[in-house]
């Protein structure tokens, strides 16, 4: 007998519906608290109660035999919370994967694909280094310099991190260094394209969507646009003025990134009050003994993150 997720697999991409038109199958179905297996159950009989034609009903009979492909169906909890927030037209049904799905659990803090100056590209590696081991779960696109910067930071260093493939994951020909960091389930590498997928150009404004909507907070070298980033808290590294904008927060000092994320559970006690709207101009560099102070009135300053802030 196939598994769910097998069965998802199979009707979102093999059962000749469109994907589009499985998903909003598949919403029905989940407010019904109908599986997707005791949906086709009911088949062929009762295809109007399930909102399916009889030409639908008569062609839906599930395989024999199905691959057993690592996912995460949108109703697990493990699937990230904020994708929930895209419409059905973008939002996963199912999200491949290889790696360790636990890391899913943390909060992911997203990388954009911004280019890099020398000087910006320094101020990330550093930022990626202070946050590599925390309770969080930094992440990139495959192949962006953002990506090439997080594997070489975890060479040297603890942590775990995540990365958004553009295409199938058996299109995707992983170097034996990255092969070896899913391996000891430090990395996993995440899309919601079905196998046989190829890079396409077409798909990364969507992609990057999903992504942007999958994190709690992103961390970007140029101003990101207003949409789809504006209700995502964003911290902007850069020594340039930049205008206001709601849930920006601009500095060119990356220690600045440890006091951003103190609402991350694991890194404060307690939740911090939003920050408030940068001023055009990057506020003064702060001295790590004064950033350590202000994260200790949010209570006790775990060892390792002391340790870091006072390079220890």
């Amino acid at each position: 007998m196939l598994s769910e997720t097998q069965l998802w697999t199979w009707f979102l991409f093999n059962s000749g519906l469109s994907p589009q038109r499985a998903k909003a199958l598949l919403t029905q179905w989940q407010s019904q608290d109908l599986s997707l297996q005791a949906a086709l159950d009911m088949l062929p009989a009762q295809n109007q109660k399930l909102g399916l034609t009889k030409d639908e009903a008569q062609t839906l009979t599930a395989p024999q035999n199905c691959p057993e492909l690592p996912a995460l169906r949108w109703n697990e909890s493990l699937y990230p919370q904020g994708l929930q927030e895209l419409p059905l037209k973008l939002r996963p049904a199912l999200l491949f994967y290889t790696g360790d799905s636990q890391l899913l659990s943390r909060p992911i803090v997203y990388l954009y694909p911004d280019p890099l100056s020398p000087n910006t590209e320094e101020m990330l590696r550093e930022v990626i280094s202070l946050l590599l081991g925390e309770n969080l779960l930094l992440a990139a696109f495959h192949d962006s310099p953002q990506a090439m910067l997080l594997l070489h930071e975890m060479s040297d260093s603890e942590g775990e991190t995540m990365l958004f493939a553009q295409q199938g994951l058996d299109q995707l020909a992983l170097p034996q260094q990255t092969q070896a960091l899913v391996e000891e389930e430090r990395l996993i590498i995440t899309t919601p394209l079905p196998p046989g997928s190829k890079p396409n150009p077409a798909w990364g404004p969507i992609l990057e969507q999903i992504a942007i909507a999958a994190a709690r907070h992103c961390i970007a070298t140029t101003p990101p646009s207003e949409q789809p980033a504006a209700s995502k808290p964003t911290l902007l590294l850069s020594d340039n003025p930049v205008i206001p904008q709601t849930h920006l927060h601009v500095t060119n000092n990356p220690i600045e990134a440890l006091v951003w994320l103190t609402d991350i559970p694991g890194l404060s006690p307690e939740p911090q009050a939003p920050l408030p709207t940068q001023p055009p101009s990057p506020e003064p560099a702060r001295s790590p003994e004064d950033i350590l102070r202000t994260l200790e009135t949010g209570g006790q300053v775990p060892d390792i993150l002391r340790k870091r802030l006072l390079g220890k």
